[in-house]
């Protein structure tokens, strides 16, 4: 908000100005008139939203800014790439705002001790996600290999153009997308994970795919998207590339978020080390309508002797996650 008043105007017609046959009556009717803006003003001000102020250069202290807005699929499948026609898609430290349903965070604290395999790490450092102010990105990086500062990196220079997650003592970084997958199913994720440091750290880099329905709460380990190690020691280059099929738990919910993640890296004694950096690009994200034609489910249920079972209940879970009931009748069939 850049004025405090877009405008207050008190209007006293040129019929009542000329009506007023002395000073007196003249000054009375300007002590009024100063009184209702007077008035005006203090019944405006505290309704004032100054939150505006905040965004426009006045505050002291800058903070964190985020797109954390859920993606919905209407015009196709949500993407993330750094590349040569877009190498300028984070242009300040911690500012996701142009980066659609997408933010990263340093995880601070997330482990108590090194080298955790971060399929096992389902909690979050805030109780909910997205936690505005709190987002981390360095952004407008070149070399991997001569920056050692850890959480989340936009390389946007240099030979290997990617997003980077480093692990450091206190950082467990990862990125989160938001997803609105009402009225879809087969939630689909590709990604390619590069090793882009060639320096001088060596260490076993994992990779985790998780999963939450809603903004609270532990994710949920995705095994079909884990990458053991995703970086050689000395060497930059190595690819690897994971197309997961997200579990149905995801599909028609109007607030998912997936996460990719990594820890800080132990050495053979159990100790930190210091860790690579691992790219991660040409993220897609894919959910479909369901097909319109229509399926039945019919069939029998017997016990160990091949009697029927009267009255059993069984729960059947279609692709839009809706669960439905049907019980047995006396010679155990169901429809």
């Amino acid at each position: 908000m850049n004025k405090l008043f877009s405008s207050v105007k008190v209007h006293v017609s040129s019929q009542t100005i000329s009506g007023l046959r002395s000073s007196r009556q003249l000054k009375l009717l300007r002590g009024r008139r100063l009184l209702m803006l007077v008035l005006i003003g203090l019944l405006v001000v505290p309704a004032l939203d100054l939150s505006g102020l905040w965004t426009n250069g006045l505050s002291p202290v800058p903070t964190a800014q985020a797109n954390s807005t859920y993606f919905n699929f209407s015009g196709g499948s949500l993407s993330l790439s750094i590349a040569p026609s877009n190498f300028a898609l984070i242009t300040s430290n911690d500012d996701w705002s142009v980066v659609n349903s997408v933010e990263g965070y340093f995880g601070q604290n997330l482990t108590a001790t090194h080298g955790i395999d971060p399929q096992t790490v389902l909690t979050s450092e805030f109780a909910t996600l997205p936690s505005p102010g709190n987002t981390q990105v360095s952004a407008n990086k070149g070399n991997p290999s001569a920056f050692n500062a850890g959480g989340v990196a936009e390389f946007d220079t240099g030979t290997y153009l990617s997003l980077g997650l480093q692990g450091n003592v206190q950082a467990n970084p990862y990125l989160v997308f938001y997803l609105n997958t009402t009225g879809r199913v087969n939630v689909t994720i590709d990604y390619t994970v590069q090793d882009i440091d060639g320096g001088s750290n060596s260490s076993v880099s994992p990779l985790a795919l998780q999963y939450r329905v809603g903004e609270t709460g532990n994710f949920t380990n995705v095994p079909a998207g884990y990458i053991a190690d995703a970086t050689d020691g000395g060497v930059a280059g190595r690819i690897t590339t994971r197309h997961v099929v997200l579990p149905v738990a995801v599909n028609n919910k109007p607030k998912v978020q997936l996460r990719l993640i990594t820890t800080n890296a132990a050495d053979s004694g159990g100790s930190s080390t210091p860790d690579e950096w691992i790219g991660i690009n040409s993220v897609s994200i894919s959910a479909f309508v369901p097909t319109a034609a229509n399926s039945s489910v019919s069939g029998r249920v017997t016990n160990a002797n091949g009697r029927p079972i009267f009255g059993a209940a069984l729960e059947l879970l279609d692709q839009m996650g809706t669960t439905r009931t049907v019980i047995t009748n006396p010679f155990g069939y169901f429809t």
